[in-house]
This record gives structure tokens, sequence and C-alpha cells, in this order.
């Protein structure tokens, strides 16, 4: 258990377990460390160097009290904390729960380069990991133990929480939550909303023709024993996907347009769809696998042609949108006819330092309810034209509860509900804390 990493879920706060079992109080970081095994949950231990190395980590950051009885409350919450990651562990591992490898890859590779980022060179990165005792590989290791943990964790959560009525929040359990958190919140960052109605290229009839035809083609061969895998490395237009056989890998509505999830959910395992159009292009579907709320899939995605010819008539298209909206069409109607996609249609509250540059650029000094664009971005089928209506700003500043509201409710609910789950598994799964 040497190389556990904390996994918080940041939900967790459950009775002091000082309470359960009195004992001698961890060591803080300056005291000198005699390891040993401090709890026991289900087949797994806890080691007094497993919680060490998190208030050494602590203390390193600032987050360490100075005063030696608020050290040693905060030493019991990181044991506390622990034993329930824990329990949350085993108890996924028990039911079986599953993460893929793509999973945990794409998980690593984005907090591997979240930390490449804050070094000025490769040779320093490599440099602070030797100071650190490891190489990359050895870190990237490490990683990939801890995500594969933490994505265990969250799924069996879900899992186990999705179907129970969410606990009653009281505002005032809300203004007690905002008060303690109000300093940690920090500055609440400018905000700004839009809408917009967004012009692809069509293609033409014919190239659509022709691609259905492939795409029908395709599916004969699969209804007559084709394989799956080999098909969509033949055939299939989707760069992502195409050399892994068409794996989409695991998903929950949400992550994919409209027309493709509605029929992938509607799949049984092992099951073909009909041929299904997207904005994409026409996709065949096989559903491999069902996990809760989540499925795991394969397409083969058949695009029809799109030529200059297209991409120039959709420029024109654009501009006629701006010219509509100035002259007093409705921005929502135009989106819906040039099926803009639900989520790019209405956009709210997004901190304007998370704005692609090019919109960023654009709609920098642009007032409340004034039109921006077109702007050319990289689409489904080439380049395609935003036309932006700017609809609300907020400025820097404090956070409020307004802003915070929700968030806060849906936490405390969280919170409650994950600490009666974490009640239940102790009467499931063996848990020891030694004192």
């Amino acid at each position: 258990m040497r190389n556990f990493i904390f996994l918080s879920l940041g939900l967790l706060v459950a009775a002091p377990l000082a309470a359960q079992q009195p004992g001698q109080p961890s060591p803080l970081p300056g005291e000198e460390l005699v390891d040993r095994v401090i709890a026991v949950v289900g087949d797994t231990v806890l080691l007094l160097s497993d919680v060490h190395e998190e208030l050494q980590q602590l203390e390193a950051s600032g987050r360490l009290p100075a005063d030696p009885v608020q050290r040693e409350a905060m030493a019991n919450q990181v044991v506390e904390s622990r034993v329930n990651d824990l329990l949350l562990l085993s108890a996924a591992r028990r039911d079986g729960v599953e993460v893929s490898d793509a999973e945990v890859a794409e998980m690593v590779n984005q907090s591997m380069n979240a930390v490449r980022r804050q070094f000025p060179s490769e040779a320093e990165f490599t440099a602070a990991l030797a100071q650190w005792g490891r190489s990359q590989e050895q870190y990237r290791t490490e990683l990939a133990e801890q995500q594969r943990s933490q994505l265990l964790i969250q799924q069996f959560v879900a899992q186990r929480l999705r179907n129970r009525s969410r606990p009653l929040v009281s505002e005032d359990q809300i203004a007690r939550s905002f008060a303690a958190q109000r300093e940690a919140l920090g500055t609440r960052p400018a905000t700004v909303s839009l809408q917009q109605v967004i012009v692809s290229p069509e293609p033409t009839p014919e190239a659509r023709t022709r691609a259905l035809a492939t795409a029908e083609d395709v599916l004969r061969q699969l209804s007559e024993g084709g394989e799956f895998a080999v098909l969509a490395r033949r055939y299939s237009e989707d760069p992502g996907s195409r050399e892994h056989g068409g794996d989409l890998g695991w998903f929950r509505r949400g992550r994919m347009v409209r027309n493709f999830e509605d029929v992938a959910f509607a799949l049984r395992p092992g099951q073909l769809s009909p041929i299904v159009e997207t904005e994409f292009g026409f996709h065949i579907i096989r559903l491999d696998r069902v996990r809760g709320g989540e499925r795991q899939a394969r397409h083969i995605l058949i695009r029809p042609e799109v030529t200059e010819a297209d991409v120039s008539r959709a420029r024109v298209r654009a501009d006629s949108v701006m010219t509509a909206i100035r002259g007093g069409a409705s921005a929502v109607n135009l989106a819906r006819q040039y099926k803009t996609p639900d989520g790019e249609m209405e956009v709210t509250r997004i901190p304007v330092d998370r704005l692609p540059p090019l919109y960023e650029e654009a709609i920098r000094d642009i007032p409340t309810g004034q039109l921006a664009g077109p702007l050319e971005m990289e689409g489904a089928t080439g380049s395609r034209w935003a036309v932006v209506r700017v609809t609300g700003r907020t400025e820097a500043g404090p956070y409020t509860m307004d802003d915070v509201r929700d968030s806060l409710r849906t936490r405390l609910q969280e919170q409650e509900m994950v600490e009666q789950l974490v009640a239940e598994l102790r009467n499931e799964i063996h848990v020891l804390v030694m004192g």
C-alpha cells in the first residue's frame, strides 16, 4: 500500500476516527516516523507512512496549521479520508466495476501535460522529477495507478447513488457552507453569455447519395458476418477511432450528438444499428457493453464529400444570416434552421479567459446585444462559420451566494449521499482502525 495516492472526492465527512478508535495520534511532519499499519480495509492496509506523506504535502503547500491541536485534527481528517477512499475502492473492486485502459491513458496524459506546462522546458521537467527520485516513466506509472483508482471510485459512487433521491438542503445550510468557503472561492472571473448560429458546408445531393450507398454496402457486409474492427479500419472516416477498429470507449449521455446518442442508448449489447445520419455523415453503430448509465460502442463513419464550392456557399449563407439578424430575424429560429447543435446555440456565463482565442478576440470590445462574425473555424466537414451575439456579461469580482447557490446545493446533497453510502459500506466490508 506504500504507493497508494490519496483520492479525496471532496465529499467525505464522516465521524472522526479518533472517536471510534482511541489511540496514539499520527506523527506529524518534523516528528520521527516508525512505520506501521494503522488501518485495515477489506484486504488492503493503510500505512502510517501513507498518511505522513499526505501531511508533508499539506505542510509544503502551507495548508497544515501551526497550532498543535489543529495539526492533530488535520492528521485525523487525513486518516479518515484515506480509510473512506479505501472503503469505496474495495467496494468498487468487489462489485466488478471496470474502467478501460483508454480512459486511464487519457486521464494520465492530461495530468502529465498539466504538470509539464508548469516548467519552461522538457529538461527542467525531467530534472524536477529526478529530484523527486522518479523518471518520467515511473511518474506516469504512479499517475496511472492513481487515475485508475479514482475512476473506479467515481464509477462506483455514480452507480450506487444514481437512483437515490437527493436529500433536501436548506438555505441556512447553503449560507453556512458559503460563509465557510468564501475566502477559498477567490475571485469570480469575468464571464460572457453568447447566442450563436453555426453555418456548416452542406454536401450536394449527389455526394450524399454516394456516401449513403457506401454506408449501405458496409452494413450489408457486417450483416453477412464481416468483422466490425476490420471494416472500420478499411472504411471509417473518423480519424479518432478508425485505427482502434471504430472503438469509441465509454461514454455517457451528453457526450455524443443527439441522433447518434439516441440510437446508441437504444441498442442491446452486440446489436448493430441501422444507418444513422448526423452532421458528421452516416454512422453504423455497434453497442459492445453497458455499465450503468454508460455505453461502450464502436462506429463506422462515412462522410459525404464536401467540395470547395460547398464551403464557399456556406460562407455566403453565413453573411446572409448576419444580415438577417441585424434586420430583426430571430437568431434562435435561424440556429434551428441551420441545425446548430443544442449545446452551441446558447452558451451561458462562460469565463472569458476560457473562450477559444478566435472568440475572445472577436467579442472582447463588443457590448451586450451586438453581433460578431462570421467567425471561421474548423468543423466536421471542413470550415464552418459562427454568427455570434453577446447576450450578457458579468465583471470579475467577489463571488456572491447567488453565483454558487446551485453548485453548493448539489455539493451538499452529494456529500450527504456519500456519507450515507460510506456508513452502509462499513456494515459490508471489514474496517479496523488501529491505535
